[in-house]
């Protein structure tokens, strides 16, 4: 009995002086932090970049729509084009399975209420605009108004955004943006056709 209570004591006190056990935990912890940071570091910026990109192309869409004179004719193949043109602002990201850009034209007609007058839209994803549909009153932000007889054109693009090693670090999420601006030659309060 006393040999078996002196190996038994030996024993503990050798487990107690091993630490192989405590550096691997240690170990462990420090790794998972480290992939965390570096996956974390890589999807920030991509990201950042996708949003980045989603203003400048809701910038440039509304821009270049507020260009567009009726009086040349042909408004639905101007905007046609500019929504080709809206895939090549989010390069590399795909705006044809992942995105919807919305052009949308806010008009007051009778200077007695805003009215959505027309959209027009391409992409896939089930994004609807958040200013309105066409023949509603639009959801504009606050302090903005159309006075009687113009119209403001509202360009919205949102996109899809997957993270590339999958909801580890950030979860799927729509990202949006939004400009507004005033027609420069005359009034697009016409639906293009």
């Amino acid at each position: 009995m006393k040999r078996l209570a002196v190996l038994v004591a030996g024993t503990s006190l050798r487990g107690m002086r091993d630490d192989r056990g405590v550096t691997a935990i240690e170990m462990a912890c420090v790794l998972f932090f480290l992939t965390v940071l570096i996956l974390g570091t890589f999807e920030l910026p991509r990201m950042l970049l996708l949003a980045q990109k989603l203003e400048r192309a809701s910038a440039s869409m509304a821009d270049l729509v507020a260009q567009i004179d009726p009086a040349d004719g042909n408004v639905q193949n101007k905007i046609d084009d500019l929504m080709l043109a809206a895939s090549g602002l989010l390069s590399p990201y795909d705006l044809g399975t992942n995105g919807r850009v919305i052009i949308s034209s806010v008009g007051n007609p009778s200077g007695s209420q805003e009215t959505i007058l027309w959209q027009q839209t391409t992409g896939t994803i089930a994004a609807v605009s958040k200013v309105g549909v066409a023949g509603s009153a639009p959801t504009m932000p606050g302090g903005l108004i159309v006075r009687e007889g113009e119209n403001i054109i509202v360009a919205e693009v949102a996109y899809h955004y997957e993270p590339l090693f999958g909801s580890l670090i950030y979860d799927e999420k729509t990202l949006y943006s939004s400009a507004f601006t005033r027609p420069r030659f005359s009034n697009l309060t016409a639906a293009p056709n």
